[in-house]
């Protein structure tokens, strides 16, 4: 099983890498835009007054490069931003780049984001926490992070990070996860292995040279969702993952905008706006669900 597993993860998936029209909703009516190639990136609504240049990571189910649509949160935060007037230039890049770049004021916007506590220090200037460079939205659906093991495992877990600590954990660059979690692991009292995303995590998992990975299952999942492997071959892959419980807190998303932008408190209002008439209206539940039958059909 794992040298099925290790081999079908090295398929290669990129077929989609193209712009994406989005299509949302104004006054009952749906309204689909063009996006076109811009830059190292997308563009959508470039004669706006005000162009925004975005930053993000592959990171699927909730956006990538190579789904169709680009993923539910791509849809979704490009539609909020032309609804409030705005042109988008949106980039994929490595989290860690996408952070810098954002940190450094190269970019308006970085998502998606998880809570940041006004102690974490930057990687990118250490004398500024990350909070004093970037602004948090308001939250938006998310996940549940997790420790993740192959279902063959014997890890005994009890529901407490104490429990695994002596465990070999995978974990992805620049994430920021669980207060204790990462705690514990800046302690040196839990050893990792750094991943640049989650795709590379499944890999040291299937390797064995991690016993757990740190992670949303969904994102795993939809890494082998978006490959070119067989449904039959997706769904093997995906048997061999297993979520341990109960998870290790749910996590909310978010969007930074950058304090270094003269405009950036007009435009964190303006996605704040948008985040609450959504939630008001109860329509993230049916976006998402909608977005994502989209790209994934397993049958």
């Amino acid at each position: 099983m794992r040298i099925f597993l290790i081999a079908a993860l090295l398929i290669s998936l990129f077929t989609y890498a193209q712009p994406a029209p989005v299509t949302y909703t104004v006054d009952n009516k749906n309204i689909t835009l063009p996006g076109k190639k811009y830059k190292s990136g997308y563009g959508y609504n470039l004669k706006a007054d005000t162009v925004l240049r975005l930053v993000t990571l592959n990171w699927p189910p909730y956006i990538d490069d190579n789904l169709c649509n680009k993923g539910w949160l791509y849809q979704l935060t490009v539609s909020m931003l032309v609804k409030r007037g705005y042109g988008v230039h949106i980039e994929f890049y490595p989290w860690a780049r996408a952070v810098r770049e954002a940190e450094l004021g190269k970019a308006d916007i970085l998502f998606p984001e998880y809570y940041i506590d006004d102690d974490v220090i930057s990687e990118n200037i250490l004398t500024k926490t990350r909070n004093q460079l970037l602004a948090l939205s308001e939250p938006i659906p998310g996940g549940d992070l997790s420790f993740v093991a192959l279902k063959d495992h014997t890890i005994d877990y009890d529901g407490s990070i104490n429990s695994v600590k002596n465990r070999v954990m995978g974990v992805v660059r620049s994430y920021k996860n669980s207060a204790k979690l990462d705690e514990l692991i800046d302690q040196g009292e839990i050893k990792t292995i750094v991943a640049n995303s989650e795709y590379q995590l499944i890999h040291l998992l299937l390797n064995g040279r991690v016993e757990l990975i740190v992670a949303d299952l969904e994102v795993l999942r939809a890494s082998v969702y978006k490959s070119l492997l067989s449904n039959r071959d997706k769904k093997r892959m995906l048997n061999a993952l297993v979520a341990l419980m109960p998870s290790i807190e749910y996590k909310n998303l978010y969007y930074s905008v950058t304090k270094s932008a003269p405009q950036w408190q007009s435009i964190l209002e303006d996605i704040n706006t948008e985040i609450a008439n959504m939630r008001a209206n109860n329509e993230f539940d049916s976006f998402i669900k909608n977005k994502k039958q989209q790209c994934y059909n397993l049958g």
